[in-house]
């Protein structure tokens, strides 16, 4: 006797997570009855699930299957990505579909006999494209964010800064967003990450070089190519804009002869003070880290983080 199913509580979305989609699933419930619209109460079934991306696609991304048990009322309700998955999957893991790509429909079969029958063909309503909310919208391959942790506990999903050459094919998605802006890699298979470790960053000029005057002098920041000049990934080294002007006397400054205690400007006597001493005379110097903090670089107050990239 053929079988249908009347649909009680379509598709619920499971957690979402920073891979593809969680892997976890979302249910599904029916009822069970014959053609003529009586219940199958306690009654053993075998179903197959199968995801096409698209209403015309002919090969499924998932197929799984499922042995069901209906209650007293012909119900049954099931996990959707937790079955068996079938050998004509074109993905390992349920987890791998990418749901953002495209708009999945879902194909419900019976088992009868040794042959399956289609009782449903229907697009997936918006409730499971949660599972990609971060991978579609707030994520993209190829972004960058701030990680407070240490490298070692990188989510999923993410590659540290840190100029490494990885595999073109493994990180195409990645590889696809950024090409080799930071590095051609060995130029056929791998492609450089951003090299970001003790760097600022800085939005690209652009058309307008008041933000950045020197930004045709930009150089690449690894010796494997990446991008120069007013482009994303070029790097320039530090500097501070050029000071000129003219010494003033000890005079002005109220600088006695001898040396000066405080502050940055200050006169100092130079030579022994003897008579006919070409070397006798004084001095104005100029010592900044008297009065303010200085470093081996210029740079305002700052925390560590790691920096990260989707791929």
């Amino acid at each position: 006797m053929k079988k249908i199913f009347i649909f009680l509580i379509a598709l619920m979305s499971s957690i979402s997570a920073f891979a593809q989609n969680s892997g976890l699933g979302f249910n599904y419930q029916a009822v069970v009855r014959d053609v003529n619209g009586i219940l199958l109460a306690n009654s053993n079934e075998t179903l197959r699930i199968s995801l096409f991306p698209g209403q015309q696609a002919s090969t499924p991304t998932w197929v799984e299957t499922h042995a069901v048990h209906t209650d007293l009322s012909g119900s049954f309700g099931i996990t959707v990505g937790t079955g068996v998955r079938q050998s004509n999957s074109t993905v390992n893991n349920f987890s791998d579909i990418n749901f953002s790509s495209a708009y999945y429909w879902m194909k419900i079969e019976i088992l009868e006999g040794s042959t399956y029958r289609e009782v449903s063909y229907a697009q997936l309503p918006s409730s499971p494209y949660s599972e990609v909310a971060h991978n579609a919208t707030l994520f993209p391959a190829g972004m960058i964010i701030a990680f407070a942790g240490p490298a070692e506990n990188i989510p999923a999903g993410w590659l540290l800064c840190d100029g490494s050459e990885v595999s073109r094919n493994t990180y195409s998605n990645l590889y696809n967003a950024i090409g080799v802006s930071w590095g051609t890699g060995n130029n056929t298979t791998t492609f450089n990450l951003p090299d970001l470790r003790g760097m600022f960053l800085r939005g690209v000029a652009g058309s307008d070089l008041s933000g950045d005057p020197d930004a045709n002098s930009r150089i690449s920041r690894n010796n494997n190519g990446g991008n120069t000049g007013n482009n994303v990934g070029s790097y320039q080294g530090d500097a501070i804009r050029n000071i000129t002007g003219s010494t003033p006397t000890g005079a002005e400054y109220g600088l006695n002869n001898g040396y000066q205690s405080t502050g940055a400007l200050y006169k100092e006597s130079v030579g022994n003070g003897n008579t006919g001493n070409s070397n006798q005379g004084t001095r104005v110097s100029f010592d900044a880290s008297r009065v303010v903090p200085v470093g081996s670089d210029n740079r305002p107050k700052n925390v560590y983080v790691t920096y990260i990239i989707k791929y």
